[in-house]
């Protein structure tokens, strides 16, 4: 037989033979400290007689009310399981520990927490089984194109920088297209025109400014 202290947790080896099937007090070699050890074998009968008990006493019962190892009856309500009261209301739901005996002894599974998590998953926009065109609303949905001012912007943009190179090569366009010469002379009478434009703004905007 392998006894245990039960304070500093170090094993001994003892004969069946010295503890009687009334125990006896046994004294730990290392820490000294001494309690009432019984037999280990008579242990495991007692356990055994208390689950024969429960069985018996939740026979003639429904598979939703059965007794628990703590002397309540409890029904099941789909979900979770509750104690019965004896006028035959459900009062305060099973704790977690009692719950998991009464599905262990009717044979449930505890399928709440899978559930929940199948739920969360099916919810979350990430995920990469989720088709974002049918079931995601508008808010997570990707903004498509630029937008009209973005566009506008893109033009211009665009457009000056077409006019830079021009700009950039335009000897060397006129000796190769002669003819091209009436193309920069529009040219540069359109950007003179936006120059002096712009000018004109800049003039405003400063008599705007200084008015107030």
């Amino acid at each position: 037989m392998i006894i245990q202290c039960q304070s500093c947790s170090r094993k001994f080896i003892v004969k069946d033979s010295d503890i009687s099937s009334k125990g006896r007090t046994v004294k730990c070699g290392y820490c000294s400290v001494t309690w009432h050890q019984m037999p280990i074998s008579n242990k495991v009968k007692v356990k055994a007689e208390k689950k024969e008990t429960i069985k018996k006493s939740n026979e003639g019962l429904s598979v939703d009310e059965i007794k628990a190892s703590d002397g309540k009856t409890y029904k099941f309500l789909g979900t979770q399981w509750a104690q019965l009261l004896p006028s035959g209301k459900t009062g305060l739901f099973a704790k977690k520990k009692i719950g998991k005996e009464l599905d262990k002894l009717t044979g449930r599974e505890r399928v709440t927490e899978k559930r929940e998590k199948k739920i969360k998953k099916e919810l979350n926009p990430s995920s990469e089984n989720l088709n974002t065109d049918k079931k995601l609303p508008d808010v997570y949905r990707p903004k498509e194109g630029l937008g009209f001012f973005g566009y506008i912007f893109l033009i211009i943009i665009i457009g000056f920088s077409i006019v830079g190179i021009l700009k950039t090569f335009e000897n060397d366009l006129l000796n190769y297209y002669p003819e091209s010469k009436y193309i920069f002379e529009l040219l540069n009478m359109q950007l003179e025109f936006f120059s002096e434009t712009l000018k004109n703004m800049i003039v405003i905007i400063n008599d705007l400014i200084n008015s107030y």
